[in-house]
């Protein structure tokens, strides 16, 4: 019986791709350089440097995420063959930064979703990034009277998909990992890593992508409908 769901947040909860592309967009805009890329190169472009500098620079402290944001558009710039002095960085992504937080908004069905299943489960969230970052984002989008935890990688000082941010999350829960199931949009973070820790698993597939593998996860493509994805519950196995 299932008396746990734990989300991911950005991209599952709250509408990241969104506000990223509102700011990369502001961007295009004001540097004529990326004029020769569309703004779909520059997302995919852009998300790469961001996974890459965020995983191994922002969740072990080795650099602020304000040193990050410039960093990322430093190594932007670089990749159309202009080097820019810290200055230069640090505005682009301030441009970034203010599009950013001018866009934020809850992923389609978020709230209702969680308004519904607070009334029968424990909610918690599972989120690689800051602290603070995430609660001060998580009070912005009124979501936070809904959620009983949420586990951070700077908290567990690993990111997922590693297991020990699940089981952190499931002893804070005081919760089983058979009793739990782990909605996420992200395979290699959220499914693989809750599915190796024993939790059922739900997939959001906000983009149509052939499934990897069905036997580790059930999908949705929206959380518009909560009914039927508590329906999913009885039907989602349980991980290794």
């Amino acid at each position: 019986m299932i008396k746990n769901v734990i989300f991911d947040f950005d991209d599952t909860l709250f509408d990241h791709r969104h506000s990223s592309r509102e700011g990369l967009r502001a961007v295009w805009k004001r540097y004529t350089c990326f004029h020769e890329m569309t703004l779909e190169a520059l997302e995919t472009e852009h998300g790469e440097i961001l996974e890459q500098i965020h995983f191994s620079h922002v969740l072990f402290g080795k650099m602020t995420i304000d040193e990050a944001r410039a960093e990322r558009f430093k190594f932007l710039f670089l990749n159309r063959g202009i080097e820019v002095d810290f200055n230069t960085a640090e505005n682009a992504a301030q441009i970034y930064r203010m599009a950013y937080q001018k866009n934020r908004r809850r992923s389609e069905g978020a709230a209702e979703i969680l308004k519904h299943f607070k009334k029968e489960f424990k909610i918690g969230i599972i989120t690689n990034n800051l602290i603070s970052e995430q609660k001060e984002k998580l009070d912005f989008l009124e979501l936070t009277d809904y959620i009983d935890l949420m586990v951070t990688s700077e908290e567990a000082r690993v990111p997922k998909p590693d297991p020990q941010i699940f089981n952190l999350t499931l002893k804070k829960l005081q919760a089983k990992p058979e009793e739990t199931v782990m909605i996420g949009d992200s395979w290699e973070h959220d499914i693989k890593g809750a599915f190796n820790a024993g939790l059922k698993c739900i997939w959001l597939n906000h983009h149509k992508l052939p499934c990897p593998d069905p036997a580790v996860a059930l999908e949705i493509r929206t959380l518009n409908n909560p009914e039927y994805i508590k329906s999913l519950f009885s039907s989602t196995g349980t991980g290794k």
